[in-house]
C-alpha cells in the first residue's frame, strides 16, 4: 500500500469521526439523537427509578397496623391533575407549532439571522403551559391546606408522611421543569424558531408528559391503594400480612 492510499484512508477515517451537532452525532454508526435528548432520557430514567423505589417502600409500609389512610381527595388535587394535563398538552402543541410545516416556513437552522420572530402560536402555548404549572403548584398547596385542616398532618401517621414527601418531591420536579421551560421560552423569544428552540420545546414536552404520568401513578397509589388491598394481594401470592 503506497503513501497516497494511506493518506486517503486517514482522511476518510477523520471525516467519519464522531462530531457533536445540533441534530445529533454525525459520523458512521452514530446515533441521530442529540446530547440534550440523551441527557433528558437518562434524567427521566433516574426520576422514574426514584419514584418507583419510594412507591415500593410505600407498599411495604402500608401493611403495618399503624397506617392511617388518606381522607377523601380534596377538589384542589383534582384541579391540579387537570392543570398538569393542560400543561402537557400545551407543551406538545408548542413543539408542534415550532415545526416548519406548522409555521409555514422553511426549516430554520442555528445560523438563522438574529431577530427572527417566533411563531406566535409557540409563545401562546408556552405561556399557557407555564401558567398551568404555576396553577398546579398553587392547587397542590391548597390541597395540602385542605388536608391539614382535617388533621392529616405530616406527623399524623406514616401514610401522611409518605403523602407529603411524595407530592413535595413531585412538586420540586415541576418547579425545576418550570425553570428549564423559562430558559427555553426566553431563547425562543431571543432567537426565534431556530433548530435549538425547536429542540428545547420538544424536550419540554417530553418532560411534561413524564410529570403527568408520574403524577397519575402517585395519585392512584396515594388514594386508591389501601392496606386491605395490599394484604389481599400479599395473601394471594403467599406472603403473610403483618
Amino acid at each position: 500500500m503506497n503513501r497516497a492510499s494511506l493518506a486517503g484512508l486517514a482522511t476518510g477515517a477523520q471525516s467519519a469521526s464522531f462530531q457533536p451537532g445540533d441534530a445529533g452525532w454525525r459520523g458512521g454508526g452514530g446515533t441521530p439523537y442529540s446530547a440534550a435528548q440523551i441527557g433528558l432520557w437518562v434524567f427521566m430514567g433516574v426520576v422514574c427509578s426514584l419514584f418507583v423505589l419510594f412507591s415500593v417502600a410505600y407498599m411495604m409500609r402500608i401493611g403495618y397496623g399503624d397506617w392511617r389512610p388518606a381522607p377523601l381527595v380534596p377538589w384542589q388535587l383534582w384541579l391540579s391533575t387537570a392543570l398538569l394535563g393542560v400543561g402537557s398538552v400545551s407543551w406538545h402543541m408548542a413543539a408542534r407549532a415550532s415545526l416548519p410545516a406548522a409555521a409555514g416556513a422553511p426549516a430554520a437552522t442555528d445560523s438563522a439571522m438574529p431577530g427572527t420572530r417566533p411563531n406566535a402560536a409557540m409563545l401562546r402555548w408556552c405561556a399557557l403551559a407555564w401558567l398551568s404549572a404555576v396553577g398546579f403548584l398553587a392547587s397542590q398547596l391548597g390541597g395540602w391546606q385542605a388536608l391539614t385542616a382535617q388533621q392529616y398532618l405530616p406527623t399524623a401517621s406514616p401514610g401522611a408522611g409518605f403523602f407529603y414527601m411524595l407530592t413535595a418531591l413531585h412538586g420540586l420536579h415541576v418547579l425545576g421543569g418550570m425553570v428549564a421551560a423559562a430558559v427555553v421560552t426566553a431563547g425562543l423569544r431571543r432567537r426565534g424558531g431556530d433548530a435549538r428552540s425547536r429542540s428545547g420545546l420538544a424536550l419540554c414536552a417530553q418532560y411534561w408528559h413524564l410529570l403527568l404520568i408520574v403524577w397519575l401513578a402517585l395519585f392512584g397509589l396515594l388514594f386508591s391503594v389501601t392496606p386491605e388491598l395490599v394484604q389481599a394481594v400479599c395473601a394471594s401470592v403467599g406472603i403473610g400480612a403483618r
